[in-house]
């Protein structure tokens, strides 16, 4: 039989109390939340922290898809920003895969001058945060008809993501051998062709690394979404702040705030269950390989 000394004991014992209360302090607040989304009432006071079946109620989820800032609008204000972010998603989630790739792969595989100069304004650019060009993008919009127009600021994520996901996916790219493409190379194949039909394959990983954070982008952001957006193009972030300001709602009800986030959660889960290996999979050679 196996002898245990008091210190691996001791350890053991303090690594369990460690996960145990780092598990309750992440899913206290979710449980709490599925408790305040489901309990009848006006007040957050009045939740209680283990949900109480017996009185559940789906009075916030029937204010959230019927109530209607606008009369005349067709959509209810939560299912119309739920469509629009969901478009912003989608498109950001196409726009960064598509450049992250043909910029990473131009880093890690083509020479041309100044890659390395361009490397390195790259990674300068990413220190900066993006809220000091918010003057500047909001006149380039307003120049452009921009303004208004939720799907195009998938631009601005798509393009604020480049830096960065440029070098997860060079990093990546630069630890596959070169020696496939000279293969390819030789049998004729195009840069492009080498791209997608050899290097792509072998990169799904990252590729669906990078997906999931540009697809939850769009849900997560607010101040983009209220500088460049009316409130009759508002997206689920603005629309989720409106309910908790009295000023802005007829109806002040914090507990149609849990409602609407709880719904939320609902595509960013199913994207990560499906491709909770790539995220995985993504941090761990980004760490190693990066």
């Amino acid at each position: 039989m196996k002898k245990y000394r008091a210190s691996d004991i001791l350890l053991n014992i303090v690594t369990h109390i460690w996960l145990i209360l780092g598990a309750v302090i992440v899913l206290v607040p979710l449980i709490w939340m599925v408790s305040a989304a489901f309990t009848p009432g006006k007040l957050l006071s009045g939740v209680p922290l283990i949900p109480d079946f017996t009185k559940w109620s789906l009075e916030h989820f029937n204010y959230i898809f019927t109530y209607k800032s606008n009369p005349a609008s067709l959509l209810a204000d939560y299912p119309g920003a739920f469509v629009r972010t969901l478009q912003i998603a989608v498109l950001n989630t196409i726009g960064v895969v598509f450049f992250a790739v043909i910029t990473g792969f131009a880093f890690a595989r083509l020479r041309f001058k100044g890659k390395k100069q361009m490397l390195l304004t790259m990674m300068i650019l990413q220190m900066f945060p993006s809220f000091m060009g918010m003057i500047a993008l909001f006149l380039l919009f307003r120049t452009f008809g921009f303004l208004n127009k939720p799907n195009y600021l998938a631009l601005i994520y798509t393009a604020g993501s480049i830096p960065y996901n440029t070098f997860l996916v060079r990093g990546f790219m630069r630890n596959i051998p070169k020696s496939l493409d000279e293969a390819a190379a030789i049998d004729g194949a195009t840069p492009i062709q080498i791209l997608r039909l050899i290097l792509f394959p072998l990169i799904v990983p990252i590729v669906g690394f990078l997906a999931v954070g540009a697809f939850m982008g769009p849900w997560l952001d607010y101040i983009l979404q209220s500088v460049f957006l009316q409130p009759e193009q508002m997206t689920v972030a603005v629309w989720l702040y409106r309910t908790t300001d009295p000023l802005l709602t007829l109806v002040y009800n914090p507990l149609n705030f849990m409602a609407g986030a709880l719904l939320i959660a609902i595509p960013i889960m199913i994207i990560q269950f499906f491709m909770q290996k790539y995220m995985v999979y993504g941090l761990t050679s980004g760490a190693e390989k990066g």
